[in-house]
This record gives C-alpha cells, sequence and structure tokens, in this order.
C-alpha cells in the first residue's frame, strides 16, 4: 500500500523516467529539492551499495528489501551474520520464506506480489551510525520481476541513493508500518459495573443464615431481578470460599445453545463445563459476561453455564454436574407466577428436590 506520507508506487505505465516523478513527490513530501541523492542506474553499483550498507550498519537498525522470499532465501545466512553482529533486521518480501531459511532475530514482513510498490521493491535503510538509503524499481518484465540476479540478462533497475536526513526519515517512516504485526492491545481494566457489583458485595447487609455441605451456589440469572441475586450469591462465595456458577435461564428455550450437544469445540459452550466472560460475551450474553468479570475482580471461582433443561430439570443438572450446594434466586422467586409454577420452581419445590439450602435474594 502507498504511504499516508508519500506516494512512493513507481508510476504505472512509466519507464526509466519514472523515478523522475518519485523525486518530484519525494521533494514535495519534504517541502524543498533533496541534499545528497543522486539517481542510480548500474545494477553493479547497486549491489556494491547493498553490501557497503549492509557493512555499515552492523550493530545498528536495517530496514530491508529482498523483493521475494526466494532473494531473502539465498541470503539468509549472510542475514545470520549482520544479525549475529547485533543489527536489528525487518525484512520485506513477497511470500513466505521455508522453515529452514528463517532467521531468528529477522522481523519478516510477508507481502502480496506487487512490480510497483516500495515494500516489494529491492532497498536498504540504515539510521546508524550514519543514516544512508538506497531505493532500487525494478523495470520490465512483469512476470521475471524479483527472479534471478541483478546482473541477470534483461534486467532494469532505476533507483537512487541518499544521506539527507529528511529522505532518510521519511523513508523509515514509510516503510516501518507496513505488514507490521498488530500491537499488543493494553491490559482491560475492570468495568465500572463490575466493581460496582464487587461494591455491594462488600456491605451487603443479608444475613444469610444457610447450613450447607461443601459444593457450588447456583444462582440462576437471565429472568427477573438477577443482578440482586448475583450479589446475594457473590457475597455468600466470597465469606465462604464456594465456586460461583451463573445459570443462564435465559438460555431456556426450543433453540440450545449447545448446538448438536457435541460440546467438541473448544471455543464453543459445552454442557459439562463451565464458560468465562469472554465466553459469554461472544455468545451476546452482556449481563452474564459483567456477572463473571465481578467474580474475578472478586477473587472468586465462578463460571457460567447454559441450561441443558427448563426449570427445576436444569437445576437438577446443575447440581450434579457442579457439586451445588446452595441455590440463590431472585426477589420473584418468593412468589412466582404460573409458567414459573409450571416449570417447578417454587423454593419448596427446589429445596426438596435438590436436598440443598435456597436463599431468595431481597
Amino acid at each position: 500500500m502507498a504511504s499516508n506520507l508519500m506516494d512512493w508506487t513507481y508510476p504505472e505505465g512509466s519507464d526509466d523516467a519514472g523515478i523522475f516523478e518519485i523525486g518530484r513527490r519525494l521533494a514535495v513530501a519534504i517541502g524543498r529539492a533533496p541534499d545528497l541523492t543522486r539517481f542510480i542506474y548500474d545494477p553493479r553499483a547497486m549491489l556494491r551499495t547493498t553490501r557497503e550498507i549492509e557493512a555499515a550498519a552492523r550493530g545498528h537498525r536495517l530496514l530491508v528489501g529482498f523483493q521475494t522470499a526466494a532473494k531473502f532465501e539465498v541470503e539468509h545466512e549472510r542475514y545470520r551474520d549482520i544479525v549475529d553482529a547485533g543489527t536489528t533486521v525487518t525484512a520485506w518480501a513477497a511470500g513466505s520464506i521455508a522453515a529452514e531459511a528463517a532467521v531468528k532475530g529477522v522481523d519478516y514482513r510477508a507481502l502480496k506480489s506487487n512490480t510497483q510498490r516500495l515494500e516489494n521493491q529491492w532497498f536498504l535503510v540504515a539510521d546508524g551510525p550514519e543514516q544512508l538509503a538506497f531505493v532500487s524499481y525494478e523495470l520490465g518484465d512483469a512476470t521475471a520481476f524479483g527472479v534471478g540476479g541483478a546482473a541477470s540478462p534483461g534486467k532494469r533497475f532505476v533507483g537512487f541513493v541518499s544521506d539527507d536526513p529528511a529522505v532518510v526519515d521519511l523513508l523509515i517512516h514509510s516503510i516501518v508500518p507496513i505488514a507490521a504485526p498488530p500491537a499488543p492491545s493494553a491490559p482491560r481494566g475492570p468495568s465500572g459495573e463490575a466493581i460496582a457489583l464487587v461494591d455491594a458485595s462488600d456491605t451487603s447487609s443479608d444475613e444469610i443464615g444457610i447450613v450447607a455441605g461443601p459444593g457450588a451456589v447456583l444462582v440462576t440469572v437471565g429472568r427477573g431481578t438477577d443482578r440482586a441475586a448475583f450479589i446475594t450469591a457473590l457475597t455468600l462465595a466470597r465469606r465462604e470460599g464456594r465456586e460461583l456458577v451463573a445459570i443462564d435461564r435465559a438460555a431456556e428455550g426450543i433453540a440450545s445453545p449447545y448446538h448438536d450437544l457435541r460440546g467438541d469445540d473448544a471455543g464453543r459452550p459445552a454442557p459439562d463445563r463451565l464458560f468465562d466472560e469472554s465466553l459469554a460475551r461472544r455468545e451476546g450474553r452482556g449481563s452474564l459476561a459483567t456477572y463473571l468479570e465481578a467474580a474475578v475482580v472478586a477473587g472468586v471461582s465462578a463460571g457460567g453455564w447454559f441450561p441443558t433443561h427448563a426449570g427445576l430439570d436444569g437445576l437438577l443438572e446443575a447440581k450434579r454436574r457442579f457439586n451445588g450446594a446452595v441455590v440463590v434466586l431472585p426477589p420473584e422467586a418468593a412468589r412466582p407466577g404460573l409458567a414459573e409454577r409450571v416449570r417447578g420452581m417454587t423454593p419448596a419445590r427446589i429445596g426438596a428436590a435438590l436436598d440443598v439450602p435456597v436463599v431468595i435474594a431481597s
């Protein structure tokens, strides 16, 4: 791609004279005629310039264009020696290099084939101990581009050599971003809502007087006032050092979130394992993802789960799979509607069927 600092693309359909258009654009980009810059046409002189820059840049930074991966493979031993001398090397070429030709310490940037873009050309840029740049565009038969040596019959190149600091800086800023790996994203801090949930758990005045054996706190979310239910469950899990299982009852329906129930893809939810915040977000469960995030902030081991059955049958399955010892329900559970009663979601039936304490959030 052309740099937004300057269009280095060789003019389409141009012969040798196209290099003068590159020179004109360069003058516009730096605001004056380049100093200490000369055009070069002889491929043997270009090769000598290449070797001189490689030697001078040892121990500094070197940016290199090889045109094709095959050319880098021919030079890989030379560049292993250059890197061993303490040189930081970034290389651009079309295609991928063979594993045996890879050089540790070379930042190799694989490109798509192109005969006009700067990054696909033969170039070297060094910023120390002296700034120096060499750029050469190959002309002629596009099918032979990057094939063979510089002095091969029929090869034609035009380019320039410059030690004008403005020219070298422009080249560096133009080339370095091309095909660069994405910068690592900064760690995301906890959301305000996750922190608010943990704070609410810290200050909860709920007196949860239960006697329960070891096991997880099961909390139903996705229906009713589930924020209150989660805060109560988080409070209980923190106070008693229990795991927390958030059962997303919004998933109770005709379509199963497990698709074919195989669960053989680690990137999909599976009925026999809990999922984390990232999977909840991928599945579009924003509130549940925030609850799981809050649990992490609070130092509680937690996971989400989609019921395999509706209502009481889903809770029974969750208890069996994840060693449930306590169930927390939203405030509405104290007076369930007809549909919830049909699903068996009354506190008395839940307590009797699961044989565990049932807590209704206030």
